[in-house]
């Protein structure tokens, strides 16, 4: 028996029981990261706690972190159904699926690219691979950054330097001269104090939760793009909530979504003040480079993720521009 057949099995057992007892399924739920990260405080949890709460236990939830399968092999179990629920970021899955990194492309404010119908667009394609897209929380702008030992260059950029990031961050990274370097987060420390690297590509915030300060020097600015997140579900098991669940479920990813907007803002902040603290020193890159900062990032992700899959990127570009936020 092969592993998908396995966890086929798995699934329907799961429903199978649930339905005979006519009692509310206890939904396994399947997170990137373990339970100490901002991403979980301040959304995972406190959204599942909620859909809890307003469903009145209908609902409910067994959590699984990335101990039990690792964040790049999450998303076929959950399309299999073994688990029925994920907390995930695109770049995970990126090879399987690009859609949901390359949606950090767009332009424009939170609302335009909410109404855009660019993330309707997304859900049908996960749809086609067996996942319901239930909640795409965004964060403030300017949701990435560099952090360097190694100082900038003369003319402001990072002729020389080897950054470590993954295939998202190459069109900022080569736009300013610099090497990518594809490292595991759990390697970056090691590897920026011992200079295999001389910087590396991070969200705004999370570089103090890991200490990648200690071994750094310069914070880069301007930061650049927004970042997201996604709740997916397995699909036969949406579809089997009853319509009432399923608002339940909407209905509270909006609250977080936009709590979320305002929690990202605010970490945001706190990071760059604690970053300055421990002693690193803020440096702006050139003008040059500033300027083509946003088309370099959105750029970037369009034509990587347009390498596999191309009608679909460019059917989600052809929304986006539509509504002049491509």
């Amino acid at each position: 028996m092969n592993l998908k057949h396995s966890l086929h099995l798995m699934a329907a057992g799961v429903l199978a029981a649930a339905a005979s007892t006519g009692i509310a399924a206890d939904y396994r739920w399947l997170n990137s990261w373990d339970g100490s990260q901002s991403q979980i405080l301040l959304l995972a949890q406190p959204y599942m706690k909620a859909v809890e709460a307003a469903s009145k236990g209908s609902i409910k939830f067994t959590v699984n972190g990335p101990e039990a399968v690792p964040p790049l092999e999450q998303l076929q179990p959950v399309a299999a159904g073994a688990f029925q629920f994920l907390f995930t970021n695109g770049a995970y899955h990126f090879g399987t699926s690009p859609m949901l990194s390359v949606i950090e492309a767009l332009g424009g404010t939170n609302e335009q690219r909410k109404n855009s119908g660019v993330v309707e667009a997304v859900d049908r394609f996960y749809q086609k691979l067996g996942l319901k897209l239930v909640s795409l929380p965004m964060s403030a702008s300017g949701g990435y950054q560099i952090i360097l030992k190694k100082p900038l260059t003369p003319a402001g950029d990072l002729q020389g330097h080897k950054i470590r990031g993954n295939a998202t961050y190459s069109g900022v990274i080569r736009m300013l001269g610099g090497t990518v370097v594809a490292l595991p987060p759990g390697e970056v420390y090691t590897s920026l104090d011992k200079g295999v690297i001389d910087g590396f590509a991070w969200t705004n915030y999370g570089v103090v939760d890991m200490k990648l300060y200690e071994p750094a020097k310069f914070v880069l600015r301007p930061t650049f793009g927004f970042g997201t997140y996604a709740i997916l579900a397995n699909l036969n098991t949406w579809n089997k909530l009853s319509p009432a669940e399923q608002k339940i479920m909407l209905d509270e990813a909006k609250k977080i979504e936009a709590s979320w907007l305002k929690d990202s803002a605010r970490l945001v902040d706190a990071e760059e003040q604690t970053l300055v603290s421990k002693g690193l020193t803020v440096v702006q890159m050139g003008d040059a480079q500033k300027a083509k900062l946003a088309r370099a990032w959105s750029d970037g992700l369009w034509d990587l993720a347009s390498q596999k899959f191309k009608k679909d990127v460019d059917e989600l570009r052809a929304i986006a521009k539509s509504k002049g936020i491509d």
